[in-house]
């Protein structure tokens, strides 16, 4: 069954790259902020629109405002000039008139309506009562005639001017909601695309750390490129060179772990030149005494030493195995059940005449059943030899080692003790750092890669060293249920 991310890239036309998404989605966030831009930019412009709307009909109540003061002030004092300076104002209220129709359309009717009788009208009126032999009682009707036209003219604008102040406000809100939708809906999908774009960059690199994080504690020895990693052309390129840098570095380590194994066999060399050497000279001696006395020999004592002599090879072939087992190379990710009893029985074996050449007695402690984990027997070996070695080195003639090996709750322990010079606790911070050493000779990789061997096998090693009384050092493994076979 496929995953979501696979179908996800199966479905969508989106591109492969990192940098191909970027683009698409700065593009789309692009044509959004343009879009909310230009509705923005016309939204401010019909506004201004509605602003002179009001400002048009704020001049008409002026003008008409000023209309109606001089027909008052003629009322008043029956002086024609006044009649003549209201109806200049109408003249500015014709001009204004015209300007509102052009920002109000639609109420282009009423407006003429007004324009073209109510106006027209009042000018009328006006224009007879300024003529000069007009009856009194004619004036008087006029008069009336002039005031309810001029009432007549202030409530039909104010009432427009209601009317125009509404219609702007409403169309106002509407350019408000308008602005206020595209820019929520341009935040949104800007959130939308930035969280499936965080998702198609973050997929290859949290797939790549978890994979990291897999290798790290062993249970991987490569970053796949499953369908989270290949919906990303960087996320292939990068996991490809993380793999070809895992693999050199497994190389390299590996080239490591075997310089070092070859270091520790030319230690033990000398050592097991006078193991091999005891057996070889019993068998020499014996098959001298055959070859002169086997006319001379009874058939016992002729079976005796050829008995002897196979004993005597068994025990050089056994040397001879050992040794070979140990520096046979093999590869780091092969793992098997181990039994930790035997695996240390076997490496004090090789080491044995070390021990005898420095003088040092090997004491062994363990449990009569096996203790089983899973891991690489070598590797493991080599971790125990080194530090037998390091131990025999640190001790005078007369030293004590002492090996013990128990089963915990869901460990095993290994726990290698001497009592030799100890280690200053200023040093001992740094004593598995690579190339740390305080020998004349060797590489100061021994600890830091037995170190390396006991994390990569999910385990752990301490140290406690008192300066003059020795050092210990314990590894812990996990145990593992399995059994020989």
């Amino acid at each position: 069954m496929e995953s979501p991310a696979s179908q996800e890239c199966a479905c969508l036309p989106l591109p492969r790259s990192i940098r191909g998404k970027l683009i698409l989605s700065l593009t789309l966030v692009s044509v959004l902020g343009i879009i909310a831009t230009v509705s923005a930019i016309y939204a401010m412009w019909r506004i201004e629109d509605k602003i002179r709307i009001i400002e048009s009909f704020y001049e008409l109540n002026q003008y008409v405002l000023e209309v109606r003061r001089y027909e008052k002030n003629y009322l008043l004092s029956n002086n024609p000039t006044d009649l003549m300076s209201a109806l200049d104002y109408i003249d500015q209220v014709r001009a204004s008139i015209a300007t509102a129709k052009k920002f109000l359309p639609g109420n282009e009717k009423a407006l003429q309506s007004f324009y073209d009788e109510e106006l027209s009208k009042y000018e009328s009126i006006s224009r007879r009562l300024m003529a000069e032999d007009l009856p009194l009682r004619s004036k008087k009707v006029l008069e009336g005639r002039l005031r309810k036209h001029g009432q007549d003219i202030t409530r039909q604008i104010f009432e427009m001017d209601t009317l125009a102040r509404i219609r702007v406000e409403r169309e106002v809100a509407n350019y408000q909601k308008t602005a206020a939708l595209i820019l929520a809906l341009a935040v949104l999908v800007g959130g939308v695309l930035i969280y499936y774009l965080m998702g198609w960059i973050m997929r290859p690199l949290e797939a790549i750390r978890d994979a990291a994080a897999q290798i790290k504690q062993g249970k991987m020895s490569s970053i796949p490129v499953n369908a989270a990693v290949s919906c990303s052309v960087e996320g292939v390129e990068l996991v490809n060179s993380l793999n070809r840098m895992l693999q050199a570095l497994n190389h390299k380590q590996e080239q490591l772990v075997q310089s070092e194994k070859l270091a520790a066999i030319g230690k033990v060399t000398a050592g097991i030149a006078h193991e091999i050497n005891n057996p070889l000279n019993n068998i020499s001696l014996t098959a001298e005494v055959l070859l002169e006395d086997l006319p001379n020999l009874a058939c016992s004592e002729r079976l005796d030493m050829v008995r002897d002599i196979l004993v005597q090879s068994d025990r050089a072939r056994e040397v001879v195995h050992h040794l070979l087992e140990f520096s046979r190379s093999r590869k780091a990710n092969v793992t098997v059940s181990v039994d930790l009893v035997k695996l240390v029985a076997d490496s004090i074996t090789l080491v044995r005449n070390q021990f005898r050449l420095g003088g040092v007695t090997c004491d062994y402690q363990h449990p009569e059943q096996p203790v089983w984990i899973t891991g690489n027997p070598h590797q493991l070996q080599q971790v125990l030899v080194n530090m037998m070695l390091n131990a025999v080195q640190a001790m005078q003639p007369g030293g004590l080692l002492a090996m013990r090996v128990a089963a915990e709750e869901k460990e095993a322990l290994i726990t290698i003790r001497d009592n030799g010079a100890g280690i200053p606790a200023a040093l001992l911070a740094h004593i598995f750092d690579p190339f740390f050493t305080t020998k004349n000779e060797g590489t100061g990789l021994g600890l830091s890669l037995s170190y390396a061997i006991i994390k990569d096998h999910q385990g752990d090693i301490a140290v406690e060293s008192k300066e003059g009384f020795g050092t210990t050092f314990r590894i812990t493994l996990p145990l593992t249920a399995a059994t020989e076979g």
